[in-house]
């Protein structure tokens, strides 16, 4: 990694809100040409050390978490997508609950996550909307055996993480 490189991701390390690219241009040293600095910005984002958020002017640049970090950001933007297609077409929870009983049986090491999905499928909506887009451990951790894996399609994914800036 070049310099400029490391000096883009402590800009960015150092604001946590992001920065667009005029402000990282801005203060960048020594100076560099606009098409330089998209190069750096594409061959990060490339590489997974940096994430775009934001489209045309409101595209910002932020510090990507790693390992585990990325992972379970990727699932909760997904299961959000989810529950957002979930209040528009509610009979996809039956499709979720099918897939639940498939779980039951192929996957034994994981009744306990299948039975709190259980429970939550037995209750209202906004509970499951809960968890989808929850930040707590008990919420990602029932993200990773989740029933409604196959829900979106792969444009609405690939959308999805695209629009998040969490594609590589």
């Amino acid at each position: 990694m070049n310099s400029l490189e490391q000096h883009i991701l402590g800009l960015l390390a150092l604001n946590p809100g992001g920065l667009s690219a005029s402000e990282l241009r801005d203060q960048v040293r020594p100076k560099v040409s606009q098409p330089t600095l998209w190069r750096r910005l594409d061959e990060l984002r490339a590489a997974g050390r940096i994430r775009r958020a934001g489209v045309g002017r409101a595209t910002r640049y932020h510090s990507a978490p790693s390992g585990h970090a990325i992972a379970d950001l990727r699932s909760k933007v997904l299961h959000r997508e989810v529950g957002k297609k979930l209040l528009r077409q509610p009979e996809l929870l039956e499709v979720a609950r099918r897939r639940l009983e498939k779980m039951r049986v192929a996957t034994p090491y994981a009744q306990t996550y299948v039975e709190q999905w259980d429970s939550l499928l037995s209750g209202p909506i906004e509970s499951v909307l809960q968890v989808l887009g929850g930040d707590d451990e008990a919420s990602k951790a029932l993200r990773h055996a989740s029933p409604f894996a196959g829900l979106l399609s792969k444009q609405e994914r690939l959308a999805v993480l695209h629009r998040q800036g969490l594609m590589r």
